[in-house]
């Protein structure tokens, strides 16, 4: 292997810049190709760079066949993931992929199973399992601070500007079963180690779809989920879902025998660029709070000082910083299974969350509880 690690990023949006970016921060790793549907958009991230190798390439085949990268990092639409995962592992690349893995069960089963077989080092960017307070909430439940685990309900509802898009953010990921309960499910299994047996799910499509049917080939757009699922040992767990241009909320609250866990997000509000009509409105998850027994009130819970954010980086960039140099730790060390950073998740963490993710359209479609 090279000194210095190549990547090459396929997908130039927000997520491929946010990986660029942690990329770029990380002693002997270099960002040396780009490719993006709309090739200015790359073009515009390879001058931020800094890096006078850095090439745009006009098809994402030639950027895995020609550009000689050792990691391959897939940050485009969920529709163009399978295809240039299969291509990278074919040429014996690293791969980390964005999730969703993609918009159907069969293709994540396939993914996985590539993965499975694969010689290189695979991962999928579940970058909030990061977060200051995931971490600290996951060390508080490995140390028995409220006991045995008896449930979990989490929130999360994403705030988006109608100004800003005709059609809303549902129309093409699939809404906010896929942006948002991808991570929540993958962040259930990750906290408390259950897995999903079955659950029953409903849906709120968005206004543009209401009128098809799920059974079709197109995929569903919600802008509302609301979820229980039977989690193994007996243990439940409740997950609300929801696209509004309201108050957002990002909540998770575990209950044990012994206590209560909750950790949430401090809101920033940026506006990008020079357009006042648009806002992005960005959540730091650090703060999280233990209600016991024997707590007169709630305790807020310290971090790891390994796990502290730095003040000037907001916890979405950071948490994809903390998953990408551990990813960049298991290619450097051979770590296929992830043995050397456990946090970091496996490509069949993203085939569990898509196979909830199947479960719950299958549940609102036919109106019944669904064995995962």
């Amino acid at each position: 292997m090279a000194e210095t690690l190549r990547v090459g990023i396929i997908g130039t949006g927000r997520a491929g810049q946010c990986h660029a970016a942690a990329f770029s921060r990380l002693p002997g790793v270099a960002v040396t190709a780009l490719w993006n549907r709309t090739r200015s958009r790359a073009e515009k991230l390879a001058t931020t760079l800094n890096q006078p190798c850095v090439q745009v390439y006009e098809d994402w085949h030639n950027l895995i066949e020609q550009s000689q990268v050792d990691i391959v990092s897939i940050a485009t639409h969920p529709t163009v993931r399978q295809e240039p995962f299969a291509k990278a592992l074919a040429q014996q690349r690293h791969v980390l992929v964005e999730k969703p893995l993609s918009l159907s069960l069969p293709e994540a089963q396939a993914m996985a199973s590539l993965a499975r077989q694969a010689k290189t080092v695979t991962a999928i960017s579940f970058n909030w399992r990061y977060s200051p307070g995931c971490l600290t909430t996951k060390r508080a439940i490995q140390d028995g601070q409220i006991g045995r685990l008896l449930n979990l309900r989490t929130e999360w509802r994403i705030k988006y500007d109608p100004r800003s898009s005709t059609t809303g953010p549902w129309s093409e990921m699939g809404g906010s079963l896929r942006e948002a309960g991808s991570h929540e499910f993958d962040r259930v299994r990750f906290l408390t180690g259950w897995q999903f047996e079955r659950i029953v799910c409903s849906l709120k499509l968005c206004p543009e779809r209401q009128a098809r049917s799920l059974s079709a080939n197109s995929i569903p757009s919600d802008i509302a989920a609301s979820v229980m699922a039977d989690m193994s040992d007996q243990n439940l767990a409740v997950v609300g879902l929801a696209i509004t241009p309201g108050e957002p909320e990002r909540r998770i609250t575990i209950c044990g025998e012994e206590g209560t866990l909750i950790f949430g997000n401090e809101w920033v509000t940026l506006q990008p660029g020079e357009d006042r009509s648009k806002i992005v409105m960005l959540g730091n998850e650090v703060h999280v709070f233990r209600q016991r027994g024997d707590d007169a009130d709630s305790v807020m819970l310290e971090p790891a000082e390994s796990d502290r954010q730095p003040p000037t980086i907001l916890s979405g960039q950071h948490t994809w910083n903390r998953l990408i140099a551990d990813f960049v730790t298991a290619v450097r060390h051979g770590d296929l299974l992830h043995q050397r950073v456990p946090q970091l998740a496996h490509i069949s963490d993203g085939l569990a969350a898509q196979a909830v993710i199947n479960a719950c359209e299958l549940s609102h479609a036919e109106r019944r509880w669904v064995d995962v």
